[in-house]
């Protein structure tokens, strides 16, 4: 499959280019830096990576990279830019459509917060002492939904370091709500009650960038189980992690 990746520098982006290409994908990367990219890949150019060096504000040059690819993943920018992240994304969707078509496959890094809490109408962004600078993703969740893209947004907690550069085998994987069980009687608890425990909930959500390259790598095919939605990821039963600088990815 010919996939195009933003932010192929970045944490998650660097371990979806290495398994990418370890499973025979041809792969555009589109970076601002490709020194920075060099350095990450040891100096030499896979033979099934192809390099583009643009901004992405630069809408006629991105959707030029992107013509001829089975499916983009944005995995650039960062949900603390607020503003500039949002419209960096809207960017890419508009592009993604004019580039490739208006049903291509769109694959886009949100957050747990915006997958819904099973047995109410909530998310997780609605409740309080969950950070606003998440917001963010339900902007994105919100022009994605407009848009006619065949998408799926990935939805984790923190994200870290596998310890053995490999994803862990067993994850929880659901379509737009949390991938872990809510705690009982949840449709009867106030929302400081549900914030409780969904912060309780968090080190089971903390996966890895390689859990995170995973999913989406294995799930790229058009009209698959996740088209058109959010996709949660938990940990094994039993298994946590924890990170120390949240937000952000």
């Amino acid at each position: 499959m010919r996939l195009f990746l933003l932010g192929a520098t970045g944490n998650t982006g660097r371990r979806i280019l290495r398994f990418a290409l370890q499973r025979g994908h041809e792969v555009t990367a589109f970076v601002r830096n490709q020194n920075k990219l060099m350095e990450i890949l040891g100096g030499s150019l896979p033979q099934d990576l192809r390099l583009v060096v643009g901004d992405i504000e630069n809408s006629a040059v991105l959707a030029a990279a992107m013509a001829g690819h089975d499916a983009v993943i944005n995995a650039a920018g960062y949900v603390t830019e607020g503003d500039r992240f949002t419209r960096l994304v809207q960017t890419v969707i508009q592009q993604t459509m004019n580039s490739l078509g208006a049903d291509s496959r769109f694959w886009q890094f949100g957050g747990a917060a915006v997958l819904d809490i099973p047995g109410t109408d909530l998310k997780g962004v609605d409740l309080p002492l969950v950070p606003k600078v998440y917001e963010a993703h339900r902007t994105n969740l919100n022009a994605l939904t407009k848009s006619a893209l065949d998408w799926s947004m990935l939805c984790p907690g923190p994200m870290i370091d596998a310890p053995n550069g490999l994803p862990t085998k067993g994850l929880r994987v659901s379509a737009d709500h949390w991938p872990v069980p809510p705690p009982p009687a949840v449709n009867l608890l106030p929302k400081a009650a549900l914030a409780f425990a969904f912060k309780q909930r968090v080190p089971e959500l903390t996966i890895s960038y390689e859990d995170a390259a995973d999913v989406i790598l294995n799930n790229l095919d058009r009209n698959g189980p996740f088209s058109r939605r959010r996709v949660g990821v938990a940990l094994p039963a039993g298994q946590r992690n924890v990170k120390v600088d949240v937000p952000g990815r």
